[in-house]
């Protein structure tokens, strides 16, 4: 069983990145995720009387009572939670980084480097993701605490944020099997 207070080593020629590259790329996938949101929500707050809002509270708080609004927000909130883990299980698993991620130059690798991670561990990064920050953010913290630049959620899924490499360095890093050939090579 893995410890999730142990220290590993980062994946052979992979850097972590830390909480400066790492913050920037959150609040960049924030402003994409929310930005979607507001646009699923623009249907149902355009029919809204601002103005009477505004003038009698108790009125408009009593408008959004009815029945056919409440459905169309709880349509809306089940949209949001499904676009949160698509947006998040398709980027670090399918792709290997969110849009966030890609642009300051981040991915997301297992414990033996491979990017992407795959739905499984993306979906168990998620659900961890959710831990670290209904923890007041002390989730997230761990990244400027640990050596090893991990937080709570990364350190549960197995995974790592490291920084890209330069397409000139992934063609001359020789995958697994390649490793694993020339190990067995040099013992006999």
């Amino acid at each position: 069983m893995i410890d999730p207070g142990e220290m590993e080593q980062a994946p052979v020629g992979l850097q972590p990145a830390g909480l400066l590259r790492r913050l920037p790329a959150t609040i960049v996938d924030m402003v994409v995720f929310c930005g979607v949101c507001i646009l699923l929500a623009y249907p149902a707050c355009r029919d809204i009387n601002w103005q009477m809002a505004i003038a009698d509270p108790s009125m408009f708080l009593g408008s959004l009572m009815d029945p056919g609004w409440i459905a169309h927000a709880a349509g809306i909130l089940g949209l949001w939670i499904a676009l949160w883990w698509c947006y998040f299980a398709v980027g670090w698993g399918l792709l290997g980084a969110t849009i966030g991620k890609w642009i300051f130059g981040l991915r997301i690798v297992d414990h033996r480097g491979r990017s992407p991670i795959g739905l499984s561990r993306a979906f168990l990064r998620l659900a961890a993701y959710s831990v670290s920050s209904v923890t007041l953010g002390m989730g997230h913290l761990l990244i400027a605490l640990r050596p090893d630049r991990r937080s709570l959620h990364d350190v549960l899924a197995g995974t790592w944020v490291v920084r890209r490499r330069a397409k000139a360095d992934q063609d001359a890093v020789p995958n697994d099997e390649a490793t694993d050939a020339d190990d067995d090579n040099e013992s006999s």
